[in-house]
């Protein structure tokens, strides 16, 4: 059996824990793909020690999950891709929740970890950090694309042949979404935006905040609380529900629009993460770009792009080991 790698990923969003078993010689083939749930508070927990004694038991759970399923011995594992829970981000520090050494001590196998903080010592910016593996799945002599992630934010890989043109963040993805479904209660998403597709556009919330995200440049890293502090500044119970929701998918697919125009306008935009689900939000992004929408799926179930892409960086050697 080829080398197995298991990346391990929670995005910005803290829905669920994505675990992806995956090799890559002489090919990439995926051998086992998993879920599990984190605690009912887990999403809304801003207790930093809480937040890490999860993020590490569920991960070592997960782990122990894969190996009893695929009847796998933990040797034939080279590494865990642990991501880590993303605390907070800028150009010259991320903090991460989660204990890599914990993980590697509980299950016997070497962690790669602290990805982002390794990019940024090596002149990055520690986000996004995928577009490598978009690369090695999607690019290609004589094709021009962009692939887009649609987690809490937004990003994007501009690819033209096999080259990255540009990586970056684009903007709010799930985040402001699903900040207002729940500051109004009606869960923590609003499934296949159904609560939005019933609402019209508010103008002046609109305005007010694309007016501050249209300050920021390409590539770039962003803090997802730059986001939600924004927001959270401006909501109010006078508004509908469904009109708030409208107007952030609104947003939310504008700025993915930007960054289509940014790149030249590809005719082929491919899409992976969990705003994929969101029926109204992709006809949105359809009716502003005009491109030819598809997903991942057809190589990586976009449920666990990430978590495949984070093993990629593991396989290639992108993060620090714990052992």
């Amino acid at each position: 059996m080829s080398t197995l790698y298991l990346g391990v990923m929670s995005g910005t969003s803290r829905d669920a824990l994505d675990g992806c078993l995956v090799s890559f010689e002489p090919e990439l083939q995926i051998h086992q793909t998993i879920t599990i749930p984190f605690s009912q508070t887990y999403k809304h927990e801003e207790e930093l020690s809480r937040i890490d004694a999860e993020v590490t038991q569920k991960t070592i759970d997960l782990v122990n999950t894969v190996l009893s399923e695929s009847n796998i011995d933990e040797s034939k594992i080279e590494l865990i891709a642990f991501s880590g829970q993303t605390i907070s981000h800028t150009n010259t520090k991320s903090i991460q929740a989660g204990d890599p050494q914990e993980i590697a001590n509980k299950t016997h196998i070497k962690v790669s970890s602290d990805f982002r903080n390794k990019d940024i010592a090596n002149g990055g910016m520690g986000a996004p950090l995928i577009p490598i593996f978009h690369k090695y799945l999607f690019g290609q002599n004589g094709a021009e694309s962009a692939v887009i992630n649609i987690g809490g934010i937004s990003n994007g890989t501009w690819l033209v042949d096999d080259n990255i043109e540009c990586a970056t963040d684009i903007g709010p993805g799930n985040c402001l979404m699903d900040m207002a479904t729940s500051f109004y209660g009606h869960g923590d998403f609003d499934k296949d935006g159904n609560l939005a597709s019933q609402g019209k556009l508010i103008i002046e919330l609109k305005d007010s905040l694309m007016k501050v995200f249209l300050e920021y440049s390409y590539p770039r890293a962003d803090d997802i609380s730059a986001y939600t502090l924004i927001l959270k500044s401006k909501l109010n119970k006078d508004y509908k529900v469904e009109d708030v929701l409208f107007t952030l998918s609104d947003i939310t697919a504008e700025m993915i629009a930007n960054f289509h125009s940014f790149c030249n306008k590809p005719k082929d935009l491919i899409f992976h993460g969990g705003g994929t689900r969101n029926t109204f939000l992709m006809k949105s992004i359809k009716t502003k770009t005009g491109a030819n929408i598809t997903s991942t799926d057809s190589v990586v179930d976009s449920r666990y792009m990430e978590a495949c892409a984070f093993a990629y960086l593991a396989y290639a050697n992108k993060g620090v080991i714990f052992r």
